[in-house]
């Protein structure tokens, strides 16, 4: 048991068969049968799938992040790093800021933290702890961490604009104002920021398609929200940029009409009446659009209406193939779903996706489910006790969860 999680080693071979003198000559038939069982045998004695313990942390933790082979996690006073699936301390530095997050750029090997309040941001070598530089940064939010670089949105009086410093040394490599009220993307931008183009849409529908390496305009355009530089009403206009595409909802009337512009050179590609009105999200062969009377697939071609589920209320990509739904009720439920056609394959009930990971509660108990090649569904791999797992994050091979005691775990996924 590891706070509190009672798991069974899967890793562990079978005990060896004891060796007994025999009573009479083996016949050759029997032999044969012998060693096909000792085949057996011996091939239970690799590693199979399961959930393995390598790391428990008991004192409160305000931040963590994994990364490939270590877990960075931050306590009231400390900034650690441990080395997994070993579990040994890497290094560990006195640190009393208030770590709410951390983001991690594995191409220059830079350990970014985020605390409060201001925010404070703080760059660390992440093979020493060394600092490398801090910024006090009011108003700012933080949109990318890689490829060397840290993306920034700051808002201030009347003027929005977004920065990329260099990840190492915090020096500023370019600034561009953009709209107070606007929206930005790609949504592949976010998060470990793998888009190498920036598109922002201004409040009156001004589009700009920047460079991401040095800020430099390649595009403009406009998609024709009208109206002041303000913020849009969320209940008239939705705006959603989606990796070469922009999508526009409007409601029009009692409907609405739906959208699609090219991002380089913005240009409308087709006008959608109709549909549902909502914020546009990728799902594979088709886009999702949730709205308050359930959730559409629709065609990216030309924006018809593939199908309608109204049990649910959003859904999220899970593979080319499948979708993780959520329903609208108090105690949201999951399923996934086909996105082809909407159709439910796996009821989840409460569950939220980590990583390739899907974690089900079921009272104090959340399973560990992780995709089945063999059958093309979910098979349970392990069972964790009284974790908090709507904070769980998952990466590679490692699943990392707070408890609701206040510990922390890491575990290896098999």
């Amino acid at each position: 048991m590891v706070n509190g999680v009672v798991l069974i080693d899967l890793d562990r071979p079978p005990p060896a068969p004891v060796e007994r003198p025999p009573r009479a000559r083996l016949r050759p038939a029997y032999l044969v049968m012998v060693l096909a069982l000792l085949l057996v045998l011996g091939g239970a004695a690799a590693p199979m799938p399961g959930l393995t313990p390598v790391l428990s942390v008991a004192e409160p933790v305000t931040a963590f992040q994994l990364a490939a082979g270590s877990v960075f996690l931050a306590t009231n006073t400390e900034v650690r790093r441990y080395d997994l699936p070993g579990g040994q301390t890497r290094w560990r530095r006195e640190y009393h800021r208030n770590v709410q997050g951390m983001r991690f750029d594995g191409s220059t090997g830079t350990l970014l933290m985020i605390s409060s309040p201001g925010p404070v941001l703080t760059a660390v070598d992440a093979g020493s702890g060394a600092e490398l530089w801090s910024s006090d940064a009011p108003g700012t939010a933080v949109v990318s961490v890689s490829r060397g670089g840290v993306l920034t949105h700051s808002f201030g009086a009347g003027e929005s604009r977004l920065h990329l410093a260099d990840a190492r040394t915090g020096r500023r490599i370019w600034t561009h104002p953009v709209s107070s009220f606007g929206f930005l993307g790609p949504d592949e931008l976010y998060g470990d920021g793998g888009s190498p183009r920036i598109v922002t849409v201004g409040a009156t529908g001004a589009v700009q398609v920047l460079n991401y390496a040095d800020g430099a305009v390649l595009a403009r355009g406009d998609v024709g929200l009208g109206g002041e530089d303000q913020p849009v009403p969320s209940d008239s206009v939705a705006v959603s940029v989606l990796r070469e595409r922009i999508y526009v909802t409007r409601r029009v009337g009692g409907g609405s009409v739906l959208t699609a512009y090219a991002v380089s050179p913005p240009a409308r590609l087709w006008r959608a009446e109709g549909g549902p009105f909502g914020s546009v999200t990728d799902c594979g062969p088709v886009l999702c659009v949730a709205s308050t009377g359930g959730l559409s697939g629709i065609d990216p071609a030309d924006g018809s209406v593939r199908w309608h589920q109204p049990s649910w209320s959003t859904a999220f990509r899970y593979d080319a193939t499948r979708l993780i739904g959520y329903d609208s009720l108090e105690e949201t439920r999951a399923a996934l779903l086909d996105a082809a056609t909407g159709r439910i394959l796996h009821p989840l009930g409460r569950s939220q996706r980590a990583g390739d990971l899907i974690l089900r509660s079921e009272g104090r108990q959340t399973l560990v489910l992780v995709g089945d090649p063999a059958s093309g569904g979910l098979r349970t791999t392990g069972v964790m006790h009284d974790a908090a797992w709507f904070r769980c994050t998952a990466r590679g091979a490692y699943l990392a969860c707070p408890s609701l005691g206040g510990d922390t775990g890491v575990w290896r996924i098999r």
